[in-house]
């Protein structure tokens, strides 16, 4: 709830108070009135503390989420850093990988060594 929220409420409230008070007024007649005053008194500021308790708990809900949205901003810090790092290591295991002659050519090649070996009777050392 925002405040201004809040604000309609106490109107609202305010209005119900005034409008009972002045049916007590009609069936009491004017020699109550300083009762009424005492009641309209106690209702105003029954409603004065009642908005300051609700901006309080509105204020202590605030720094609660604020906190709660820090550790999670922590968290996506660590994450992105642990991602920045994985990222940086499958490039260089792309790099590595282009340096690397696949398998299937090594055997290929080792094939025509041999071939090469028995035609000429010349043995490589592997």
């Amino acid at each position: 709830m925002e405040k201004k929220d809040l604000q309609q409420i106490s109107n609202l409230l305010d209005q119900k108070f005034k409008e009972n008070n002045e049916v007590l007024r009609k069936e009491m007649g004017t020699n109550n009135e300083v009762l009424l005053k005492k009641v309209d008194q106690k209702f105003e500021d029954n409603n004065k503390i009642l908005l300051k308790k609700m901006d309080e708990k509105i204020e202590e809900l605030a720094v609660m989420v604020s906190g709660g949205f820090d550790s999670v901003n922590e968290r996506f810090d660590r994450v992105e850093n642990r991602l920045d790092n994985v990222e940086q290591g499958v490039e260089e295991i792309k790099l590595k990988l282009n340096n690397v002659a696949y398998r299937f050519e090594v055997k290929e090649l080792n094939e025509r060594i041999g071939v090469l070996e028995k035609k000429t009777g010349v043995q490589f050392i592997r």
